[in-house]
């Protein structure tokens, strides 16, 4: 099967002084399916699960996201690129995703805070790109018929397939080795101290306990739990991160150790890592959930709140006795939350500060606290 886009001609990207001409390439799948466009960004192949993403702004965010690890990234909102990028809005030290796909990239960056435009900004960090193409018709058919792996190339056939087709799956991969810190950091702090377990930290979860004045201690995810109790902490944070989590039993033996100790909020992947510490299961779903319009209701009080989400992989609705759920997603029905029955312990799948997204879920980063400052008594 072939999917031409039907976009017209793309203008010459712009860079600086400089016009690069269009040049076509591909996107293959491993089913065969194959999508047309022109590059942009860096040259050469690009491979891994081609996801998407409903987010209408926060491409920048999206690209850094270290959860993004092994991705070609599919941007379903049409327009790309035209307010720029800014060091402001990094989520990690650079960009994680595989490769990034769009409709239409914009030449032109239209804000008064952006450093380059989307072309420049792939090509400086070495991301292949693809416009052009009908990212409509693409996400359309990841959601009928699940998420495949992909290549973007330079010509369509049996060969790029092929080369699609051997890629390694997600379960697979040690992503989370590539995208955690290897040294412990501190940031000062006058509030709690939180040892956070950094699977692939965004930013934002940092900025979020450091605009609430928490000292944070930064630990790789090869931390032990009694690497954490040495730091003396007030509380722990498992963030998110890439990949599956099934495959990280080390972590999983760490969290269940810190059930006993401390009280422990985990986000995204933290929320998976915190269900099967307690027993539950974790599956991988057809095509995720990835955008910062994700509607979520809390059980009890039916509260709605519209979150950013970034996951692959989700909870299992048959629960252990340890566990309770306090929210699912109003699309699917899927587990978005949880709490453990008699330790101080909660999660969630989506990430309460946003980045790119609204931040209707923040104050759950005060119930954290709260439940840090109920337990130690202060």
């Amino acid at each position: 099967m072939v999917a031409q886009s039907s976009c017209v001609h793309l203008e010459p990207a712009v860079s600086g002084s400089s016009f690069m001409p269009a040049r076509p390439a591909w996107l293959v799948l491993e089913d065969g399916t194959t999508f047309g466009g022109v590059r942009i960004g860096a040259e050469g192949d690009a491979g891994g699960e081609v996801v998407f993403t409903t987010s209408m702004t926060g491409y920048q965010e999206v690209m850094s996201d270290p959860s993004y690890r092994g991705q070609v990234v599919v941007m379903a909102y049409p327009l790309i690129g035209n307010y720029g990028f800014t060091p402001a809005y990094w989520e990690a030290a650079g960009p994680h995703v595989a490769g990034l796909i769009v409709r239409e990239a914009s030449a032109v960056a239209s804000h008064y805070l952006s450093h380059e435009p989307l072309d420049h900004f792939l090509r400086t960090h070495g991301v292949v790109g693809l416009a052009q193409v009908d990212t409509r018709a693409l996400v359309r058919h990841l959601r009928v018929h699940g998420l495949k792996r992909g290549v973007i190339a330079e010509a369509p056939g049996q060969s790029a397939q092929a080369q699609a087709a051997s890629l390694p799956s997600i379960s697979d991969q040690d992503l989370v080795a590539q995208v955690s810190r290897t040294s412990v950091e501190v940031l000062a702090g006058s509030g709690p101290r939180i040892a956070l377990i950094d699977c692939g930290v965004k930013a934002g979860i940092i900025s979020a306990l450091r605009r609430r004045d928490c000292e944070v201690v930064l630990m790789p995810f090869t931390a032990t739990a009694d690497d954490v109790q040495a730091v003396a902490p007030d509380g722990v944070l498992i963030s998110n991160g890439p990949g599956d989590p099934a495959v990280l039993g080390d972590v999983i033996g760490t969290v269940h150790a810190l059930l006993d100790r401390y009280p422990i909020m985990g986000v995204c992947l933290g929320h998976q890592l915190l269900a099967l510490a307690c027993g539950g299961r974790t599956h991988k779903m057809k095509f995720g959930h990835r955008g910062s319009n994700q509607p979520v209701i809390e059980a009890g009080s039916n509260r709605v709140m519209i979150t950013t989400q970034n996951h692959g992989f989700a909870v299992d609705p048959e629960m252990p006795e340890a566990l309770q759920i306090t929210h699912r997603n109003l699309n699917d029905g899927t587990v978005e939350g949880l709490r453990h029955t008699s330790r101080p312990a909660f999660s969630a799948q989506f990430h309460p500060e946003g980045r790119p997204g609204p931040g209707d879920a923040d104050p759950l980063y005060d119930e954290f606290l709260g439940m840090i400052h109920q337990v130690s008594g202060a």
